[in-house]
């Protein structure tokens, strides 16, 4: 099944989805606001330039720029020129979970919220290439080739591939972790923590506790490695959560402040305080 046939806003209707020729007009779905992606994916891209934010970070990604992005991740296009073209693979939630694909991504979970944009080598942006029109091909063969197996074995290569890209660009992934600066180890544990815990835990302690640092030298930390507070991270999560709710669904207001840890009177002062309107105003705006 190619992605002109399912257009994959939130999830994937089936386990895998491979198409080596996306347009920039497909792109523009994203645009607006943001999208909570529950699936897997990775993507290429081959021609043009496409202005992202992709959980909480803005970027621009371009030819030979891959993309991956992890379950769970916001994204919003600003921008996808006429020229844009990617080639994207997807892995529905579904079969990540059946899978227990989470074990690939326990390591390299907070990798992938620092960098998810990885500037390849013409020649390596050739393989995945190549390797992304061969299962486009398949995918739209007579006989379906793509069973639970293969699709596993798909996500076994490609996990293991860019495993080895990730220790040969980036420093802080291949240095040995005795020799990386605390700050960035700290970085780590806090993002992947934010990410799996923001809507139940709102208060920087329960962080620090979880890293086993005191209060002030967490948030020192965590300072020095951003920019930002801790506390402001935290919050971005939230707001992109709650703007992706209010824009994608129909759920009422009430039942998204409980998705996200707050009684009803206290997510609408949150939301008015950090996004300068209301819920209401935000979901009609």
């Amino acid at each position: 099944m190619s992605i002109n046939e399912t257009i994959p806003l939130f999830d994937l209707p089936v386990d895998f989805l491979v198409d080596d020729n996306i347009r920039g007009n497909i792109l523009e779905l994203y645009k607006m606001f943001p999208c909570q992606i529950k699936a897997g994916i990775f993507a290429l891209c081959i021609e043009g330039e496409i202005k992202v934010t992709l959980n909480l970070h803005e970027y621009t990604v371009k030819k030979n720029d891959f993309v991956i992005i992890i379950p769970g991740s916001f994204i919003q296009i600003h921008s996808a020129g006429s020229q844009a073209r990617v080639a994207f693979m997807g892995f529905s939630s579904n079969f990540i979970h059946a899978m227990n694909y989470w074990k690939y991504m326990t390591d390299h979970l907070s990798i992938a919220l620092i960098h998810p944009i990885i500037p390849l080598p013409e020649s390596n942006a050739a393989f995945f290439l190549d390797t992304f029109s061969l299962l486009t091909k398949a995918a739209n063969g007579q006989i379906q080739l793509f069973n639970k197996q293969i699709i596993s074995s798909i996500m076994d290569i490609f996990y293991n591939a860019l495993k080895i890209i990730y220790e040969n660009t980036f420093s802080d992934f291949k240095e040995d972790k005795k020799k990386r600066p605390r700050e960035y180890e700290v970085l780590k544990e806090f993002l992947q923590l934010v990410f799996e815990n923001y809507k139940q835990e709102h208060k920087v302690s329960f962080y620090a506790n979880e890293i086993g640092l005191t209060l002030s030298h967490f948030c020192a930390t965590i300072k020095k490695a951003t920019g930002k507070t801790a506390q402001d991270i935290i919050r971005e999560f939230i707001i992109m959560d709650a703007k992706a709710q209010l824009k994608n669904g129909t759920d009422k207001i009430n039942k998204i402040a409980k998705s996200l840890g707050f009684s009803a009177t206290a997510f609408n002062r949150f939301f008015l305080e950090y996004a300068k309107m209301t819920p209401l105003e935000y979901r009609n705006s």
